[in-house]
């Protein structure tokens, strides 16, 4: 009634027996399967509002080696000192493997570091997920380091693009974007919305002001309302402009039906991007 779970088993993933939905070209799990049988049930007790365990079996049938739990995500970090030492090596070239080796060597093996390569290879990275009250997928917010450093020299101005096509799963892909000294794009952030709706918008607004801690001076968007809502909320002092780009796709559908149509397509043009100062383009 309450939709939460209520059984739970968790499987040995050399079981290799179970059906996957994800295709084995694309599957990131490699392990061979060998039919372990180690597993745990588990249920809810309505009652005692605990989990209690129906069966557990703990005798898989391969060998297993504590030392490799290690590389477990839930149990790798990067302290400090590492943090410190990837950073300087990063600043002066030094490639990431190479500080890798260096920081094994201290500590007498990669086993010992607590960390992977691949955690090393972003420690700036930046994600955060929202689930809806059954646990389920709604948005996403993603920021690299790169894209941090981005934000950093070209963020007093972005721009925030829901212009992409939705994926398989109907999740619309949206993207901050700034632009260099070289006036080309830079990306400064990722998200995958739930909806385009207004709680939807303010939940990836706060999340990416969170990563990087400052709001920029300006923001341009297409015309959604819902959009517009959420900046005024999660953005009050950031300065709120429509996509000229959108506007200008406009312009066909507003005036397309006069007689002089390609006369004021140019003057308007002309006006927009020739314009030399504020007053100038009022004027006209």
């Amino acid at each position: 009634m309450t939709k939460q779970p209520i059984n739970q088993s968790i499987h040995c993933n050399r079981e290799g027996f179970r059906a996957s939905r994800v295709k084995a070209p694309i599957r990131k799990n490699t392990m061979a399967g060998v039919g372990c049988r180690a597993r745990i049930y588990a249920k809810f007790d309505r009652e005692k509002h605990d989990w209690v365990l129906l069966k557990v079996e703990l005798n898989h049938s391969h060998p297993c080696s504590t030392r490799k739990a290690v590389y477990y995500h839930e149990n790798r970090e990067l302290i400090m000192h590492a943090k410190c030492i990837i950073e300087v090596n990063d600043e002066a070239g030094i490639r990431p493997n190479k500080t890798f080796l260096a920081l094994a060597n201290e500590v007498g093996g990669p086993s010992n570091l607590g960390f992977s390569e691949k955690d090393e290879l972003n420690p700036n990275y930046f994600y955060a997920v929202n689930i809806n009250k059954d646990n389920k997928f709604t948005s996403a917010v993603w920021v690299d380091a790169r894209c941090r450093a981005s934000y950093e020299y070209y963020g007093e101005v972005v721009s925030f693009d829901t212009t992409y096509s939705t994926n398989r799963h109907g999740l619309p892909f949206a993207a901050f974007i700034g632009v260099n000294h070289h006036g080309k794009s830079t990306l400064q952030g990722c998200a995958l919305l739930g909806s385009e709706k207004i709680p939807s918008f303010e939940w990836v607004f706060t999340q990416w002001l969170e990563c990087m801690g400052t709001a920029s001076k300006g923001i341009i968007t297409d015309q959604c309302k819902s959009m517009f809502g959420a900046i005024k909320k999660v953005l009050p002092n950031t300065r709120h402009r429509w996509c000229i780009w959108h506007i200008t796709q406009k312009i066909h559908n507003k005036l397309g039906g006069y007689s002089r149509f390609k006369e004021l397509n140019a003057e308007l043009k002309h006006i927009i991007w020739n314009s030399k100062s504020v007053e100038d383009f009022e004027d006209h």
